[in-house]
């Protein structure tokens, strides 16, 4: 047992070292607007108020569908294909792809209308509950509502950063924080730079570039938009979000565990959590996908706090019972 604590030991401070070196690294959850929002463990993330007839209150915005399509997607389950409907009219409303905004639901939400993250992201377009009631999103689980709110959100990114894959990145991981990079450099958060990545085909860094533009990238070259965004499978979320082991996000955390290999990290974790019973018994493990060396992802477990006082206090307690830990913000 001693061997295996120095061995879990090294791991752990390499890991540690590899995201110190990377200097203040934001934890990865990116979630639409908000720069409060940040895991990223979901990915793994709109048209009609309570009123149906409501989207005549913004006349300025894009129409999501017609008030009888909206109120049978409040009473039924939608298929892809209404959802590809919705897509379609809100992505032409506002001069943005279609192929591009049904690849950013899907990466969202895999089109689950009821889809829930691990950090409290809502609906089918995954809105934090403080950016929907910025938005003037009344319900984040109307699928039309929710859509016609993302492309209006998005549209208002895009107009602020100059282009579309730069709106996708705030939309994943908050416009100040995308704003800070743009202008002081640095790195985005590993999700962040996956998401724009598999939504544009393009890194982050290249819509940095002055005339960088998104490029036209269809969901299948054979097919038209209709049938392509169809194809695309509804997925129940919470299957993807339950592959990784999490407790509810905190803003602090005690790193005590962390390896490439997430049921690895969870065995480590395991460990420290036996041999260490009386400190960290009972405590429900916060998993995020961090990237230590290099750009080498990792599994990070730690025990979330609400202060960096109480972190401090409780990585003390585990260092002067031999342990060993590190207290990030997440």
């Amino acid at each position: 047992m001693q061997d295996d604590l120095s061995m879990l030991r090294l791991v752990t401070l390499c890991s540690i070292a590899g995201v110190f070196a990377l200097g203040a690294i934001a934890p990865t959850r990116a979630v639409p607007a908000g720069d409060e929002a940040s895991l990223s463990l979901a990915l793994p993330a709109l048209a009609y108020p309570t009123t149906a007839p409501g989207i005549v209150a913004d006349p300025s915005g894009p129409p999501a569908e017609t008030p009888a399509k909206a109120a049978a997607l409040q009473t039924s389950k939608p298929t892809a294909a209404d959802i590809c409907q919705l897509i379609a009219a809100n992505a032409d409303a506002v001069g943005m792809s279609r192929d591009f905004f049904a690849r950013l639901i899907w990466k969202e939400s895999r089109f689950d209308s009821g889809a829930i993250s691990p950090v409290g992201a809502q609906g089918i377009a995954q809105f934090m509950p403080y950016t929907a009631d910025e938005r003037g999103l009344a319900d984040p689980y109307d699928v039309a509502s929710a859509i016609r709110h993302s492309a209006l959100y998005l549209s208002d990114l895009k107009d602020e950063l100059g282009n579309w894959g730069l709106a996708a990145a705030a939309y994943n991981g908050g416009i100040n924080r995308v704003k800070g990079w743009i202008a002081n450099g640095g790195s985005l958060p590993y999700e962040t730079e996956e998401y724009v990545n598999a939504i544009t085909f393009r890194p982050a860094d290249w819509f940095k570039e002055d005339g960088n533009e998104l490029e036209e990238r269809r969901l299948d070259a054979e097919l038209g938009f209709p049938e392509s965004c169809a194809k695309l499978p509804v997925m129940k979320t919470r299957a993807i979000f339950a592959t990784v082991e999490s407790a509810p996000m905190r803003p602090w955390g005690v790193q005590v565990a962390g390896h490439v290999k997430q049921s690895v990290a969870m065995k480590m974790f395991r460990r420290v959590q036996s041999a260490y019973s009386g400190i960290l018994g009972g405590k429900a493990p916060l998993v995020l996908r961090d990237r230590a060396g290099g750009r080498a992802r990792i599994y990070a477990v730690r025990i979330g706090a609400d202060t960096r006082g109480e972190a401090d206090r409780l990585c003390q307690r585990l260092r002067g019972a031999g342990g060993s830990c590190v207290v990030m913000k997440n």
